[in-house]
């Protein structure tokens, strides 16, 4: 090449015979890598698509309530504004029902007195009409009003159970002490449950407390609070939660921890008000029936052994 010259092979490498054959030759091999490069996203995005990470499920899940909602919200902002359009036709039909009243057949002109007097009444009734309407509109307006205060207020009604299964053994006031045989106020219920049982927090709230138990093995208490004047306590446990901490209805605040002075393994669970504890019992309407709570509360007039 260094005899000829560098010319003479760049005249080779641009000659038709030459040139056609390494363009196609390349081509050919951007094609097969572009095609691979294309499959293997798309087994890829179908691998991913058909077997999501949890993170992905969990995304999907939550997007998925979300489009339901906007769903919901636009089918209710749907009914508002037919709701909206009624109203107003009515605004307007009362307006034109107040605002022009036509004349009587066969009245004359010299009749202006008794077509006065009857269009006096006509007004006045439709006025007590109107004003009948709004009364009725602004009593709706307040039962609407307090259901949407009784339905935010529900989701901080400790109404369920704090552990999925599990009997009740113990309930709410006088019992033996299991050891000293000495009737004292039991303050809760207890469940007998297995260790490790995950126990999750009966309502909205949040964690006000995480103490050691003065008798417990590495036992602790939690301390949840869901209105100012309603708390839950919960223990034995081992927690998995830290004060402050903000909780939806179901999470999960520790495992059930054993208690060598028990009898056997149980979760105590108490609901207190205005400062005092109560009987659970009755809170629990959204998972036992009305006749459960009476048989429960019955069974436990009478002061029976405990387990703590």
């Amino acid at each position: 090449m260094g005899r000829r010259g560098f010319f003479w092979f760049s005249a080779k490498w641009l000659h038709y015979k030459v040139w056609p054959a390494w363009i196609w030759h390349l081509t050919k091999g951007l094609l097969i890598l572009l095609i691979a490069l294309l499959t293997a996203w798309a087994l890829a995005l179908a691998y991913f698509y058909f077997f999501p990470s949890p993170s992905i499920a969990q995304i999907r899940t939550e997007i998925q309530s979300k489009t339901d909602s906007l769903t919901d919200l636009r089918k209710k902002l749907f009914l508002l504004q037919q709701e909206e359009s009624r109203v107003h036709a009515l605004d307007s039909l009362l307006y034109a029902e107040l605002t022009s009243i036509p004349p009587r057949k066969g009245d004359s002109v010299g009749a202006s007195q008794p077509m006065a007097e009857w269009s006096v009444l006509q007004v006045d009734t439709l006025t007590r009409y109107v004003e009948r309407i709004r009364e009725l509109l602004a009593r709706q307006m307040q039962q609407e009003a307090l259901l949407q205060r009784l339905v935010q207020q529900v989701q901080y009604l400790p109404r369920y159970r704090p552990v999925e299964k599990g009997e009740i053994a113990v309930g709410f006031g006088p019992v033996y002490h299991p050891i000293t045989m000495q009737i004292y106020e039991h303050k809760g219920v207890d469940f007998i449950v297995a260790a490790g049982t995950p126990v999750l927090v009966t309502a909205d709230g949040l964690v006000r407390e995480v103490s050691p138990l003065p008798f417990g093995e590495n036992s602790y208490k939690v301390l949840v609070e869901h209105m100012p004047s309603l708390h839950t306590l919960y223990y034995p446990l081992d927690p998995t939660v830290h004060p402050g901490q903000l909780l939806a209805r179901g999470t999960r605040i520790g495992y059930v921890a054993r208690l060598s002075v028990a009898r056997t393994t149980f979760l105590h669970y108490e609901v207190w008000r205005q400062g005092g504890s109560i009987d659970p019992l009755p809170y629990l309407w959204g998972d036992l029936e009305p006749e459960e709570i009476q048989e429960l509360q019955e069974a436990f007039q009478s002061p029976g052994h405990g387990l703590h």
